[in-house]
């Protein structure tokens, strides 16, 4: 479905306003807070802690005073290994650094201000620990995105110069040490509550945001199965709130090896979804065979963040990210085309702004691999703070595009209550017959009733004089009148029957009449009966063609031994009885048994072939095509 313009000139103008407005946050954004270090309050100037020294200790302890400590100057990344084999304990989990300060001359409240560090950090105050973050084995997430913020009581001074110890822990995907600030309580605490709330709690918002986002648009999506832009923007929004997940959580759910690479996935995943929304939702920008091909990317990519090495995780991951931008980049370089030729203001809203978030993401590569380690110690990453915003300027376009839907759909509903008026005018005027019918339906089930009920007493009652004298001739006339009852009943109460049912009926009727006078039957019949339905008329004929067969054996052969056989053949089925009697001269004037079997065999498209020889017995043999007739294509059952 093509983005169409605004219905109106208002809706356009009020679309404008909307998106002028969002793309304006989006510019604030990109200004806001670019500095090397926290903002800080007028006429408030912390100290800056930058000269320290440091040694690799593998203990919680601080280290005994004849350690050999180095100096150096923050920032510090343990990326940057920078172990030799002069420095004791080069693979110890745990950095120490201290430095000296001075016990200010003022009194009132003093803290410690870490604003930026990797991963936990333990604070000690002449040997004493002061505060710090908690830490849990195979948890590194921890607090590289949550500012601390540590108080120095006041009975922990010593006159004079005062030992400060830390204790940060290391990390096979690295961690960072920013500078530290020190200065009166109440100006930490705010520079820490700012930092709090644009790291932290923003980003809470933002992933309730997101996670609500998603349900609402895959609750669409399920509604309208056949349209998946909604699929797509709810997998953009969950890959998404993975990566601002990252930014909130304190200790990371799983083991830290499968939880980077889980939320880098998640950033190429929302990519990738973006990607597909974007041509689903401009429906001639589509291209399937890129969409595979980048499907296929992403797909390498996932895989790729869970085996490579820690050594190569950052350059591997940004890699794979900066190509899926580029591919992002393309098309909506083909939607700012398509915005610029046809003059539609959502297109040119939704370039504006995934042209934005490419430029946030390509500010986060240039502070991970371009810019000095001090401008990236103190920057904000803002790609993850566009991306909400972006997702704004596709809910409005999505929320036109259903509302639009809903409008068709009311046009689609008066139509049909027309069409339902018209139905209604023609049901009342085919009342009567709609009444007339019910009556005969009605009449029908009673003598179908009626059927059963005379099946069930009198045919009991004449297979009872049948089992009582089998020889005599009330036996016999039982026997007919039982055959004819049933023959009744059954094309009365069921039409159509299965094939195998039709078969199992006419072998008992063949062998109970033939078996009371005095003949040995032999029932020959192919084991691979197909479960089809055979038609009424069909079968009545079919069986009154071999009622009339056994009839005339009865009555004229003079045989002790009949053989039926029922065989497919060459697509025809093949329904033969042979006795051993004295046989006829076919030749010669038929009577009228075999007429109706000639006529009844015309009548469903079979044809009758015989042969017989005096004292040779006689052979009948009724062909009847499979594929020539309707219950060969029947439902089977």
């Amino acid at each position: 479905m093509n983005l169409d313009h605004a219905s109106n000139p208002a809706q356009r103008t009020h679309f404008h306003c909307a998106a002028s407005v969002a793309v304006s946050i989006m510019l604030a954004m990109l200004f806001w807070q670019n500095s090397a270090y926290p903002q800080q309050p007028v006429n408030i100037q912390p100290q800056v802690i930058e000269d320290m020294e440091f040694v690799y200790w593998n203990s919680l302890d601080p280290p005994p005073a004849e350690v050999q400590w180095r100096a150096m100057t923050l920032p510090f990344n343990t990326r940057e290994d920078v172990a030799t084999s002069a420095i004791p304990n080069p693979d110890s989990p745990y950095i120490w650094f201290r430095f000296n300060l001075q016990k200010p001359t003022e009194e009132g409240r003093y803290s410690l201000y870490f604003w930026r560090y990797n991963l936990a950090l333990n604070v000690f105050l002449n040997g004493t620990e002061i505060g710090g973050s908690t830490y849990r084995e195979g948890r590194d997430t921890m607090s590289w995105n949550h500012p601390l913020l540590v108080e120095i009581q006041q009975p922990s001074w010593r006159d004079g110069s005062n030992e400060v110890l830390m204790r940060l822990y290391r990390s096979a995907w690295g961690g960072n040490f920013a500078p530290i600030l020190f200065g009166d309580t109440s100006t930490m605490q705010q520079l820490w509550a700012e930092r709090m709330f644009r790291q932290v709690e923003i980003n809470e918002i933002l992933l309730a945001f997101g996670l609500g986002l998603s349900l609402i648009s895959f609750t669409l999506w399920a509604v309208r199965r056949n349209d998946t832009v909604y699929l797509w923007f709810s997998g953009m929004c969950l890959c998404w709130s993975t990566v601002t997940a990252h930014m909130v959580i304190y200790h990371n759910p799983i083991p830290y090896d499968y939880w980077l690479p889980l939320v880098h996935v998640g950033i190429d995943g929302s990519i990738f979804c973006m990607y597909g929304f974007i041509g689903r939702l401009i429906g001639s920008v589509k291209k399937p065979r890129r969409e595979q091909f980048f499907l296929a990317w992403t797909l390498l990519a996932s895989v790729t963040h869970f085996l490579i090495p820690p050594d190569y995780f950052w350059i591997a991951a940004y890699a794979f990210h900066l190509v899926g931008t580029v591919a992002l980049a393309a098309i909506v370089l083909r939607v700012t085309r398509i915005a610029l030729r046809e003059h539609r203001s959502q297109a040119v809203i939704i370039s504006i702004a995934m042209l934005i978030q490419i430029g946030l993401f390509v500010h986060n590569v240039y502070l991970m691999f371009l810019a000095p380690s001090e401008r990236w110690e103190g920057s904000i990453f803002y790609a993850h703070f566009g991306i909400p915003l972006l997702f704004m300027v596709f809910v409005g376009t999505l929320l036109k595009r259903f509302t639009s839907a809903l409008a068709e759909a009311e046009n689609l509903n008066r139509e049909l209550e027309t069409k339902v008026e018209l139905s209604r005018q023609v049901i009342e005027k085919n009342f009567a017959e709609r009444r007339l019918l019910e009556i005969n339906q009605a009449a029908e089930q009673e003598r179908t009733k009626i059927y059963r009920d005379l099946h069930d007493d009198v045919g009991s009652k004449l297979l009872s004089i049948i089992h009582a004298d089998q020889s005599s001739k009330l036996g016999n006339m039982a026997r007919s009148a039982l055959e004819s009852l049933r023959q009744a009943v059954s094309k009365a109460n069921n039409p159509d029957q299965p094939l195998r049912t039709f078969l199992t009926d006419i072998r008992e009727e063949t062998e109970l009449r033939l078996g009371g006078s005095g003949h040995e039957v032999i029932w020959r019949q192919s084991e691979d009966i197909p479960n089809v339905i055979i038609p009424s008329a069909i079968a009545f004929n079919l069986n009154r063609i071999l009622k009339e067969v056994v009839s005339n054996i009865i009555r004229h052969a003079n045989a002790d031994q009949v053989v039926v056989t029922i065989a497919l053949e060459s697509l025809c089925w093949e329904f033969t009885i042979a006795d051993n009697g004295r046989g006829f001269d076919r030749h010669g004037v038929m009577g009228n048994g075999i007429n109706n079997i000639k006529s009844r065999a015309t009548e469903i498209g079979a044809k009758v072939y015989w042969h017989s020889e005096f004292g040779n017995g006689t052979t009948i043999r009724t062909s009847l095509p499979a594929r020539g007739v309707e219950f060969a294509c029947a439902v089977s059952v």
